[in-house]
């Protein structure tokens, strides 16, 4: 009696396995994006933390160098995965929009860099480039992320 229930202990956790895999795979692509989205949600989180106000800026100014130099290696790395682009809707050239916002990423990433490198620079500064930084994020999530639309 009790292999019985062995077995079927046995089973059910085997077939709860090959489920658990068979619904937690998506494409590669999109799992390699997402793995750079989360590394790039965990640079925001210091820079936006260390932007915060003066004090926390000019303790964490360094930091907050470092977040932004980390931003442009990923959003340099980010290029490539332009699959989001080509499921884009309404735009003519997608690809080039999808390169064009990530540039732009890069450009304005290092702007923020270069600022907190320097001595006297002021936390104002600093989250103004944030500021101007999120709205290409903006701009960029609301072309391709057309799954989060469909949630909804």
């Amino acid at each position: 009696m009790k292999r019985k229930w062995i077995a079927l202990a046995a089973s059910l956790t085997f077939g709860l396995g090959l489920c658990a895999t068979a619904f937690s795979g998506s494409s590669d692509e999109e799992s390699a994006l997402g793995q750079i989205m989360e590394k790039v949600q965990k640079q925001k989180a210091v820079i936006t933390k260390g932007v915060r106000n003066v004090a926390s800026y000019k303790k964490s100014q360094s930091d907050v160098e470092k977040a932004a130099k980390e931003w442009v290696k990923l959003a340099k790395e980010s290029k490539p995965h332009n699959e989001a682009a080509k499921a884009a809707k309404g735009q003519d050239d997608p690809v080039k929009k999808w390169d064009e916002l990530i540039d732009v990423w890069v450009k304005e990433s290092e702007k923020l860099a270069e600022i907190a490198a320097k001595a006297d620079s002021t936390q104002k500064d600093a989250k103004d480039q944030l500021n101007t930084i999120n709205k290409n994020c903006t701009e960029c999530h609301q072309v391709f992320r057309i799954d989060a639309d469909e949630n909804f």
